[in-house]
């Protein structure tokens, strides 16, 4: 009896510690990521056939983000009104929209856009992109 219990505290230290250097380690090595290469990758059609030149929809997100636009780059999956998604994304990042000539805001909020975001979880850091994105121009 006194072995098993002598086993058990060894057996549970050494997970204590295994797990707390795993956490320290976890956030020393923590990889920053563009939140808008989630929110790209979200309203491409996923069909990964490698027609953009590249792998698949995640790595043609990737690269819209990093050049900033997408001249140059084109989903034939998608088509246009994809493509015209993703400029709307890229463009959230910079300067605030122009108003309209009216001076009224158009409101609204694009119903795809909103469940695919909805579908990943999207975390804090990309909220002012959606802000942007819930105007319709």
């Amino acid at each position: 009896m006194n072995l098993i219990l002598i086993s058990m505290i060894v057996l549970g230290s050494i997970a204590l510690v295994a797990s707390v250097l795993l956490y320290i380690v976890s956030l020393i090595f923590k990889v920053e990521e563009d939140p808008r290469i989630d929110l790209v990758a979200a309203v491409l059609p996923g069909a990964n056939c490698g027609g953009c030149g590249f792998a698949g929809c995640r790595n043609f997100a990737e690269a819209c983000v990093k050049a900033g636009s997408t001249e140059g780059l084109a989903c034939p999956v998608g088509g246009e009104p994809t493509m015209d998604q993703v400029k709307a994304i890229l463009g959230a990042g910079g300067e605030a929209e122009a108003e309209p000539a009216s001076g009224e805001k158009k409101e609204g909020f694009d119903p795809v856009i909103a469940e695919k975001i909805k579908a990943l979880g999207t975390p804090k850091a990309a909220f002012p992109y959606l802000l942007n994105l819930s105007q319709k121009v």
